[in-house]
């Protein structure tokens, strides 16, 4: 990889886990919340499900904006906007008093529970310039033999961010309140919008060409990309939506479930912050395998990479869902769940970047996420509900469920029903 390659490469994936790390500070409050808010699980599923939507809202315009605007200036805004979206969250105890009612859509909630609600879809507004911009910066500035590559890197950040997330947290809590610790974070945020701003001005981030509106309706995609394109669409839909509800629920289903409890270098970890540090390690290890997932999207067929690791990461949610693990079979467990579910996902950009034209790739990537963040934003909620019901143990058995149930259309385009169009993925790229 050359110098200015791989330094975009490092620039671009730290964008990734930025967006990531702002992201997971949420899932371990969880159980905070629960006890200072007194919100029950499908609320707390709700308020998460809410960034979801805003950013499902949001993804689709934001692919338009893309492919035709200066990138350099959607991608700092969009991190400006999480910043200041946690700072309000962080603020909420001294905002409001948790006797304020409010009504939405007939139900009472509190006060608190509709400023974080709104404040979370805004967070998801500023979330969405991230994948849209992201992925056709990456191929207006990496060569095709090597995208795989620079998307495992792409994709291994988000892990690394997602996994130092809820680690720091758990560090934080031994010595700060929830809201001081959403504070640092939203100064964090923006400071890195300033940032932002200036590492982009040495690369190419103004799109290729910006069609006129008799253009753009003239042109549309070879029809022979269609179905491809949707069957990628309904696994998106299905995947995104059961990982999406095992990363929001599992540090509160590793805390009711085990309560594991120890002592560090004579500092006592709570089972709160033991949960925390479980699931950073789950993801910091998705973020390791990606790298992995990226290299074999270079040289394989995208779509045999993806059944693999679906099949695997059915299997260990079914274990973690009905097993009884020590503390080092959990971490076991964990670190096969985290190389798979998550660690998929350069192959399934690929899969996606290999379908799409170069000058749509924004918008496609836009439709693709608004489409999957939409159907998965429920997740959360149906996740939550069935653990107030029965408890975590069968709502995860649901989600193996789903991730095992992905693999059916990503299997079609290997048949005579969904043709791929073009070259073959993997192996023909890098010849």
């Amino acid at each position: 990889m050359e110098g200015q390659e791989r330094t975009f490469a490092y620039t671009i994936s730290g964008v990734h886990g930025m967006d990531h790390l702002l992201k997971r500070v949420f899932p371990p409050l969880i159980p905070i919340w629960a006890v200072v808010f007194g919100f029950p699980l499908w609320q707390l599923g709700l308020l998460m499900g809410a960034r979801t939507f805003g950013s499902a809202v949001g993804m689709t315009p934001m692919g338009h904006l893309s492919d035709r605007f200066d990138r350099r200036y959607l991608l700092p805004v969009g991190f400006g906007v999480m910043g200041l979206a946690t700072l309000v969250i962080a603020g909420v105890p001294m905002l409001l008093d948790g006797s304020v009612q409010v009504s939405i859509g007939g139900q009472t909630v509190t006060g608190q529970f509709a400023l974080i609600f709104l404040a979370m879809i805004a967070m998801g507004l500023g979330t969405s310039s991230v994948h849209p911009t992201a992925y056709p910066l990456i191929t207006a500035n990496v060569s095709v033999a090597r995208k795989g590559t620079v998307l495992g890197m792409f994709g291994s950040a988000s892990k690394f961010g997602d996994g130092a997330a809820p680690a720091i947290v758990g560090v934080l809590l031994l010595g700060l309140a929830w809201n001081h610790i959403l504070a640092v974070f939203a100064v964090l945020a923006i400071g890195y919008a300033a940032l932002l701003f200036v590492l982009l001005r040495t690369y190419e981030t103004r799109p290729a060409g910006v069609e006129t509106r008799a253009e753009a309706e003239s042109t549309t995609i070879d029809r022979s990309y269609r179905l491809p394109l949707a069957a990628v669409f309904a696994y998106f839909v299905i995947v995104i939506a059961s990982a999406g509800g095992v990363t929001v629920f599992i540090p509160e289903f590793i805390d009711s479930t085990y309560g594991f409890s120890f002592t560090v270098f004579g500092t006592d970890l709570g089972s709160e912050s033991t949960a925390s540090f479980y699931f950073s390690a789950l993801l910091i290890i998705a973020g390791v395998a990606q790298l992995g997932t990226g290299r074999l999207a270079d040289r394989f067929d995208e779509r045999l990479v993806i059944l693999t690791y679906v099949g695997v990461a059915g299997l260990a949610l079914i274990g973690l869902a009905t097993l009884v693990l020590s503390p080092v079979t959990l971490f076991l467990v964990l670190v096969v769940l985290g190389s798979t579910l998550y660690g998929m996902n350069p192959a399934r950009d690929a899969l996606v970047s290999h379908l799409t034209p170069d000058e749509r790739e924004g918008r496609v990537f836009g439709y693709i996420w608004t489409g999957a963040l939409l159907a998965s934003a429920g997740a959360p909620v149906v996740v939550g509900y069935i653990g107030d019901i029965a408890g975590l143990r069968p709502a995860f058995l649901l989600l193996a469920g789903g991730v095992l149930f992905s693999a059916v259309p990503i299997a079609l385009l290997s048949t005579n029903w969904v043709p791929m169009p073009g070259p073959e993925p993997g192996r023909s790229r890098a010849d």
